[in-house]
């Protein structure tokens, strides 16, 4: 089967052409992969203006999205679709010469799977995490990383009771509290991993966690992540669990290419650990 890839870059200086090497596009007619580095993304963030770097994120967290249905496309809703053709990123690498741009695609005698996709990534792009990292799921990543990234703002696994928390009946655990003008705390679920009872069960134990915390004058106004990703929508009752809480007034739902969102919020707003 006929498999292409394209390299995307970010636009430094356009008036010398300078760019630099930022996400990988692989696909053929059946799936396609693609990622963007966190990492290098982080390093040139300095090079943009706030509004600049904004919409670069947003356009790669696009299209990492709609690879990532079409990836797990099971009810064969983008199939036949233009959209992530390799005429499309043909187009792409002649008139896209904005903040991103986009390698003529070219084409490779492979099949697509995680190996192919990780050397021509390390070859174009940058270095991915030690082999070691790289077999654990996104939400046991994004503990690994937000456990040195924010242990300055907060407690982590913290047991909560009524001496810090009035109205606890019962002891509770929560993953990240910490406070500013308000508190703040943070949960990581998988929706794809567990049962749906499970998920509605730990939903439900810290939203009463939440309704505590936000009886208390610090709390009222606080600020609560939940960190987890979309399941695909064939996962009926996982996906309906998501979007009650994507839905929410209260959770802030953070998927894991987003878990910048929360490191932001630490520094920017000075974030303490509660105790």
């Amino acid at each position: 089967m006929k498999t292409f890839y394209s390299i995307l870059y970010c636009t430094i200086r356009p008036n010398v052409d300078e760019r630099v090497s930022i996400g990988l596009f692989i696909g053929n007619e059946e799936t396609c992969k693609f990622q963007f580095s966190a990492d290098k993304l982080s390093i040139i963030k300095g090079l943009f203006s706030e509004g600049a770097f904004s919409m670069l994120k947003i356009s790669l967290k696009s299209l990492q999205k709609l690879a990532n249905e079409y990836e797990a496309d099971y009810s064969n809703t983008y199939r036949g679709a233009s959209v992530l053709k390799e005429q499309y990123f043909s187009y792409l690498s002649k008139y896209a010469n904005n903040l991103i741009t986009y390698s003529a695609p070219k084409s490779i005698d492979v099949d697509i799977n995680q190996n192919v996709f990780n050397k021509l990534f390390e070859k174009f792009v940058y270095t991915l995490p030690a082999s070691n990292e790289s077999v654990l799921k996104p939400i046991e990543q994004i503990k690994k990383r937000l456990s040195k990234s924010i242990a300055e703002h907060v407690n982590f696994d913290a047991d909560i009771d009524h001496t810090k928390i009035p109205g606890l009946i019962v002891p509770a655990k929560v993953w990240f509290i910490g406070k500013n003008e308000v508190q703040v705390t943070g949960e990581a679920k998988d929706f794809n991993g567990l049962k749906p009872h499970i998920i509605q069960q730990q939903i439900n134990a810290h939203l009463f966690l939440i309704d505590k915390i936000r009886d208390t004058p610090m709390g009222k106004n606080g600020h609560f992540f939940l960190i987890g990703d979309e399941p695909p929508k064939d996962y009926i009752e996982n996906h309906k669990l998501w979007r009650a809480v994507n839905d929410s007034a209260v959770l802030d739902l953070v998927p894991t290419n987003e878990i910048d969102r929360v490191e932001d919020y630490m520094r920017e707003h000075g974030v303490e650990p509660l105790f």
